[in-house]
């Protein structure tokens, strides 16, 4: 968990420069095509978290986080993307899964991102 010192829109636009595998999941995800509230926590998905935090100056943070850097346990997170906005966005059903399984309103926002898919389902499956 960490800080951006300069808020998430400047690391969203770090993010759009970087070389290094990433994708956005959670709530900032889902809401580029069904949002339900402002998201409030960016998720990542990076392969060196330690390399992220020093290149785009990320303070570790235990209270007001607003950026958590994730370890995906398989590479797969970095398959089936999708650029929005310029910034690399995890497979849609990625989200959704990640979505289900986070605390707080996570749930909710996985719903309305399902019924999205459901109703848009040429523009997410290939």
């Amino acid at each position: 968990m960490y800080l951006a010192a300069r808020g998430v829109p400047a690391l969203i636009e770090k993010l759009k420069q970087s070389r290094a595998p990433y994708a956005v999941t959670g709530s900032w995800a889902a809401a580029e095509v069904a949002p339900v509230a402002p998201p409030r926590l960016l998720l990542v998905y990076v392969e060196r978290p330690r390399d992220v935090e020093k290149t785009y100056d990320l303070r570790p943070a235990d209270v007001g986080a607003n950026v958590a850097l994730l370890t995906p346990f398989d590479e797969v997170v970095f398959e089936r993307t999708s650029m929005k906005n310029g910034v690399t966005i995890a497979a849609i059903s990625q989200v959704a899964a990640d979505l289900l399984t986070s605390p707080g309103r996570g749930p909710n926002e996985a719903e309305a991102l399902m019924q999205w898919m459901q109703e848009n389902e040429d523009a997410w499956r290939a």
